[in-house]
């Protein structure tokens, strides 16, 4: 009955949040018309387009040629740009959902993270010092030192990496 309430209680935190987030719904009327005008036009674009073939060539008229083509030219950049509102109306929509319901996860991840550490969790906050404005914390390792996880790691590295301490060969290799 618990893990039921604390559900309950998560998906009514996460509506507030959306809403104080001030995210527009994707369904929104504007968005909705850009999505169906890309559509319309991108049709139209063809339409048009493939109307043109048949008035260019049904014609010896060079006049005519040149409107046909004109239209034709007309009706693919208006399938392009129909492309184009169409993509971004329909990408918007699904990635607005991708992150919303992205940022729902990693909440309840670091709610059940919090959970299973229970105690430690508290040992986790920022220890004082410098970066939290304790200027009397105690001082860092000295300049050069070895931090205490690299002295007993494995020290082996490969020829030519900094650490390895030889420096890698730049004369010509013998032939």
């Amino acid at each position: 009955m618990t893990a039921h309430r604390a559900s309950e209680e998560r998906q009514e935190r996460f509506v507030r949040e959306l809403a104080e987030l001030k995210i527009p719904d994707p369904a929104a009327a504007r968005a909705a018309l850009w999505l169906r005008l890309g559509g319309l036009l991108m049709v139209a674009g063809l339409g048009l387009a493939g109307a043109a073939f048949p008035l260019a060539h049904g014609t010896d008229s060079a006049l005519g040629q040149g409107d046909a083509l004109a239209l034709g030219l007309g009706g693919i950049t208006a399938a392009v740009v129909g492309g184009a509102l169409f993509l971004r109306y329909s990408l918007t929509g699904f990635l607005r959902f991708w992150l919303t319901r992205q940022s729902y996860d990693l909440d309840r991840m670091a709610e059940r993270l919090t959970a299973a550490l229970g105690p430690a969790a508290g040992r986790l906050t920022a220890a004082p010092g410098p970066a939290t404005g304790d200027m009397a914390a105690a001082p860092g390792p000295a300049p050069g030192a070895v931090p205490p996880a690299l002295e007993t790691a494995n020290t082996t590295a490969p020829e030519g990496d900094p650490r390895h301490g030889v420096v890698p060969r730049t004369d010509p290799a013998p032939r």
